[in-house]
């Protein structure tokens, strides 16, 4: 299923073999917008689109405007036959990886292989990292070598003291890769813990609960989505577990959980971004734009997967920019690797997510995590994690 959309335009324009016309830039990217993993594509989708819209406004890029053709791909197969179609039939100039770390893994080797410019919005997993490819870039999604000592490190916050860890994991892509992640960082502290694991869109964690609870955990990791995430912590709650420390991982830190649990205050997570939707005029004013855009606002959104999405359209307009109009694939490789503090500012948009910068060998483009906490019913950023 693809989605060919630009501002103004009515319909797909049939690109020239790299990508470029007199009139457009085409940009290609995948991700899931029905499904499981909806929440991360649809955003991504969207918000780059709101993007790509301010760029154009201003007169685009080049002289051209961005457009950007969407395939719905959720999993590993879909994904990597969607960035085959993307790069060998509709000939674009880059491609976006909006899927996570399923189909950044299923497309890893092809794209490398290609030699496509690649950009990994949302993969936490190593292999789109591992091994290094100058022709892919990563955005504000950290490796899990980062997030997992942030995790962890989140439950010692205020003093709190943890005895025994308990991790729960989802058994798909992106939790696996950040389990390994955080298992190395326990076994280093020494940390006493368990591991128990649950299958994609879980709804039911009474074994996995009652196993935590029999071992007398006082600390829960969650790896998985918001609805995996809110569902456990509820249903301990009624199995009285309850007096633990919770933390999420990334892509359970969203204002949709706050309702399946009623009193979210005290959870923690990581977030990649430097403020949460609400919490300062930029992401305020980005609310009420992505609000205006889409004609309504869809139940926890924004969510960090909208924040990437707008201020990755900036960094591909800004690497695009940068190539100094000499639009070949290979320009646009070598002026992405030398970015440096690229965002959305810098063209105008909002200020929203880290600042991206690069190099020839740390293709990287953010170090930088928000430790994130819920009070009074609402998540805020409450600091900020630098990683070597």
């Amino acid at each position: 299923m693809a989605f060919g959309l630009a501002a103004g335009a009515p319909c797909a324009v049939r690109a020239a073999e790299n990508g470029i016309t007199p009139a457009e830039i085409l940009v290609g990217a995948i991700g899931a917008l029905t499904g499981p993993l909806a929440f991360i594509g649809t955003p991504g989708r969207d918000s780059m689109m709101l993007a790509f819209d301010e760029i154009n406004a201003q007169g685009g890029i080049c002289g051209r405007k961005l457009h950007l053709q969407f395939e719905h791909a959720s999993t590993p197969a879909e994904s990597l036959a969607a960035v085959k179609k993307l790069v060998e039939q509709d000939k674009v100039y880059l491609v976006v990886l909006t899927s996570g770390s399923t189909g950044a893994a299923a497309a890893a080797d092809y794209v490398r292989e290609a030699g496509v410019p690649t950009y990994n919005l949302y993969g936490s997993t190593p292999i789109i990292r591992k091994p290094f490819a100058k022709n892919v870039f990563n955005g504000a999604v950290v490796p899990v070598e980062l997030s997992a000592p942030a995790l962890i490190s989140m439950f010692y916050d205020d003093g709190y003291s943890p005895k025994k860890f308990g991790v729960l994991a989802g058994t798909y892509a992106f939790p696996q890769a950040t389990l390994k992640a955080v298992e190395e960082v326990l076994k280093e502290k020494k940390a006493d813990y368990v591991v128990e694991q649950f299958d994609i869109a879980a709804r039911d964690f009474t074994s996995q609960l009652v196993s935590l609870s029999r071992q007398k955990v006082d600390s829960v990791l969650i790896l998985g989505s918001f609805s995996e995430a809110g569902f456990a912590i509820k249903q301990a709650r009624e199995m009285g577990l309850s007096n633990v420390r919770w933390v999420l991982d990334g892509s359970a830190v969203s204002t949709a959980i706050v309702p399946i649990l009623g009193d979210a205050d005290g959870l923690r997570g990581y977030y990649n971004a430097p403020a949460f939707p609400g919490q300062t005029p930029a992401t305020r004013d980005f609310e009420a734009r992505l609000k205006k855009y889409l004609g309504s606002m869809p139940q926890g959104r924004p969510s960090i997967y909208d924040l990437i999405g707008y201020g990755s359209g900036y960094v591909v307009a800004e690497a695009v920019k940068a190539t100094g109009c000499e639009l070949t694939r290979d320009n646009l490789v070598n002026a992405w690797t030398n970015l440096k503090g690229a965002g959305p500012t810098a063209l105008g948009g909002l200020d929203v997510t880290f600042p991206e910068s690069y190099t020839p060998t740390d293709h990287q483009g953010v170090h930088r995590i928000g430790a994130a906490i819920v009070k009074n019913g609402e998540w805020q950023v409450y600091r900020v994690i630098d990683q070597p």
